[in-house]
């Protein structure tokens, strides 16, 4: 007995000494903080300065290593995960953020429904011919296209844990999902389920080269066996994610733009801590703000101009990207700003999809040369929600009356066009005209996401 403590003693100093020449490399992720939406920003604050100074080159190896160290396994007589030294945490179920929901209710016949959009200057604009997929278990669950108004649907899955994935004209959209069946305590009764924004045409190119940098070979955390303690960690239990339903963000007072990354264990769909996460904001071709996401899934990003931007996030614990409009703190807080079916928030959210369905070995296959959209398709999508807009006035309703009135003072970015209409005659006029494809019954504007 005296034998086995002393070697279960040794391989515990291996391991943490191991952890400890790692954490040097690997930057700070920052420090345990509270679950609350305060305590996120105040977590992200406190780090933001320490992790700007951390150069994310050579951190590969580091992160690799780290991920597969922490993947042990326990002793089937531990009654905790041992703690790596300083700044690398993993927390406690209870500190992690899950404020965020990233499932999709499935039907009675295993399907959904769901929508992409490209944003463009002038307003949202239906993504047409993305090829969008489902991945799960490390392959392909499901597999179909948006139409002309950038709806999409899939059928015949279960219940499951996995990743979106859409390319095409209009951009790319990369996310982790959570697939649960419908319950008469939560039916599946909405017409749309998933609405999401895309990366934008001209980020695609610099996004692709970011995931592919940094993305793991394989999954070194959620591969092995399930313990007790995986079942302590929480699902998400809050409102829908930005991911799944688009939303703008908005500047906080201090000018910094807060988020966080809900990290889902692969094998249950419970949030876990972020070990391996960076996010950058991306416009016109070019990385314009970035920040480390700390281990309970809070960052923030400071220095973001107002305007539409594509948000990617790279690390070995995932890949994200997705489409979001940054809104200036002033306008809101003035009461200039009147989404006609979008949701302010002051918190983006977003899951990554994992590495044992996105890696080195097949992150090629889901993204050819042919999927790299350059500027010349971004100004067409622009061009094409212009000539949308343009006939949306006459008889669009409230909505696109309003838009049109303050519509001729847009140009000027997506931010100066909410504040003066100009997205509400593109989303009001085209639910009585354009967006969906001449104003064919049965396909409806995107729905509001809940409060």
């Amino acid at each position: 007995m005296r034998s086995d403590s002393v070697i279960a003693n040794i391989s515990a100093a291996a391991i943490f000494a191991s952890v400890s020449l790692l954490a040097g490399n690997l930057g700070a992720y920052g420090e345990e903080k509270p679950v609350s939406a305060e305590g996120a920003r105040v977590a992200a604050a406190g780090t933001e300065k320490e992790n700007e100074k951390k150069d994310s080159a050579g951190t590969s190896a580091a992160d690799s290593a780290l991920s597969a160290i922490l993947a042990r396994p326990l002793n089937s007589g531990a009654t905790s995960r041992p703690q790596p030294p300083s700044r690398i945490r993993l927390l406690p179920p209870e500190e992690i953020l899950k404020n965020r929901s990233h499932e999709i209710i499935l039907d009675d016949q295993g399907a959904f429904v769901g929508r992409i959009f490209a944003i463009t200057a002038e307003g949202l604009s239906p993504a047409s011919g993305m090829q969008v997929k489902l991945l799960t278990h490390g392959g392909l669950a499901s597999e179909t296209q948006t139409d002309s108004t950038g709806r999409f649907s899939m059928s015949g899955l279960k219940k499951d844990v996995g990743g979106v994935v859409a390319v095409g004209p209009a951009g790319m959209v990369v996310y982790g999902v959570r697939l649960i069946e419908a319950t008469p305590e939560r039916p599946a009764d909405k017409e749309v389920d998933v609405e999401s924004a895309a990366v934008l045409a001209a980020d695609v190119a610099l996004a692709q080269r970011l995931m592919k940098s940094g993305i793991g070979a394989r999954d070194l955390r959620f591969n092995g066996k399930l313990m007790v303690s995986d079942d302590e960690f929480p699902y998400g239990d809050g409102t829908i994610a930005t991911s799944l339903s688009y939303d703008s963000v908005q500047v906080a007072a201090d000018g910094k733009v807060y988020g966080q990354v809900n990290l889902l264990d692969e094998r249950t769909g419970r949030y876990r801590e972020v070990l391996s996460m960076k996010v950058y904001f991306l416009k016109s071709g070019e990385a314009v703000g970035s920040a480390r996401v700390s281990p309970n899934g809070s960052f923030a990003v400071s220095g973001l101009q107002p305007g539409v931007h594509s948000l990617v996030g790279v690390g070995r614990d995932g890949v994200f990207g997705m489409g979001i409009e940054v809104l200036p703190f002033k306008a809101a807080a003035a009461g200039d700003l009147r989404p006609v079916s979008l949701f302010l928030t002051a918190e983006v959210a977003i899951a990554p999809i994992g590495a044992q369905n996105l890696n080195q070995a097949n992150f090629e296959s889901f993204f050819s040369a042919d999927a790299a959209i350059g500027a010349e398709a971004a100004d067409a999508m622009a061009a094409a929600a212009a000539a949308m807009a343009a006939p949306a006035a006459p008889g669009a309703g409230v909505a696109g009356a309003a838009g049109a009135a303050g519509a001729g003072a847009g140009g000027a970015g997506l931010a100066a066009g909410l504040a003066g209409g100009g997205l509400g005659a593109v989303l009001g006029g085209a639910a009585g005209s354009g967006l969906n494809g001449g104003g064919a019954s049965g396909d409806l504007p995107p729905a509001t996401p809940d409060m």
